[in-house]
C-alpha cells in the first residue's frame, strides 16, 4: 500500500496581510517547487494538496491535488481584505478533508496566521483544541505558525505542544523557516531515512 500524505496549507488572508503579500505568493510557490521535488524524489508515495485561505470568510482554492497537479498562486488568487475567522478555518479543513482521507492516509495541518482570531461564527477555540487533540491522537501532523507576540496565546489557548507552535517573522527569511519546517513534517511522513531528508530553502 503506498504511503498517502494530505498536506493543508491554512492561510491567513485577512487585512493586515496586504503588506506582505508578495512573500506569501513567493512562500506558497516555493512550497509548490519542493514538494513537487519531493514528489519526484518519492514516486511511490503519494503527495495530496490542499490550500484554504480566510479573511471573514473561508475559501478552499483546491483540495487533494496531486502534487504534480499544482498550480502556483498569484496575486489574483490572493487578496488581503477584512477580518480573522481563524477558528472557522480550522473547524472547516478538518471536516473538509478529513471527510476525504482513508483510514491509512496520514494528515498534516499547517496554520499561518499574523493576528488574532475575532470574526468565527461556526468554530470555537475549545472546538479547535479538539481538532487539533484529535489529530495528535492519531499520528497526523499539526504545525501553527504565529508572530513571537501570538506564540504564548495561541499555545494556551489551543494546549498546544510546544512543536506544534513555531514563532516567525513576518519576512522572507521567515517564511523560508516556515517552508523548511514543512518539508521536514512531510519527510518524517513519508517515513524516509535520515540521509535521504533535506528537501529544503537553499539546499
Amino acid at each position: 500500500m503506498k504511503n498517502v500524505i494530505h498536506y493543508v496549507l491554512i492561510l491567513d488572508k485577512s487585512g493586515s496581510m496586504q503588506d506582505i503579500k508578495p512573500v506569501v505568493i513567493k512562500s506558497f510557490n516555493e512550497q509548490v517547487d519542493l514538494i513537487r521535488k519531493l514528489q519526484s524524489e518519492q514516486p511511490e508515495a503519494k503527495i495530496r494538496v490542499s490550500l484554504c485561505s480566510f479573511n471573514d470568510a473561508v475559501q478552499f482554492h483546491f483540495l487533494g491535488v496531486k502534487a504534480g497537479n499544482l498550480e502556483k498562486l498569484t496575486s489574483r488568487d490572493y487578496q488581503p481584505g477584512s477580518v480573522t475567522a481563524l477558528y472557522d478555518a480550522i473547524g472547516q479543513a478538518w471536516q473538509r478533508v478529513t471527510a476525504e482521507a482513508k483510514g491509512h492516509h496520514k494528515l498534516f495541518f499547517a496554520v499561518f496566521t499574523d493576528g488574532l482570531e475575532n470574526a468565527s461564527t461556526e468554530f470555537t477555540a475549545e472546538m479547535v483544541s479538539e481538532i487539533i487533540e484529535r489529530c495528535g491522537a492519531k499520528g497526523w501532523e499539526f504545525r501553527f505558525f504565529c508572530r513571537y507576540e501570538e506564540r504564548l496565546l495561541y499555545k494556551t489557548r489551543f494546549n498546544l505542544p510546544d512543536q506544534s507552535v513555531c514563532s516567525m517573522s513576518l519576512n522572507e527569511e521567515g517564511f523560508r523557516e516556515m517552508n523548511n519546517e514543512v518539508m521536514c513534517c512531510m519527510e518524517r511522513m513519508l517515513d524516509l531515512p535520515e540521509e535521504e531528508q533535506g528537501v529544503k530553502m537553499g539546499e
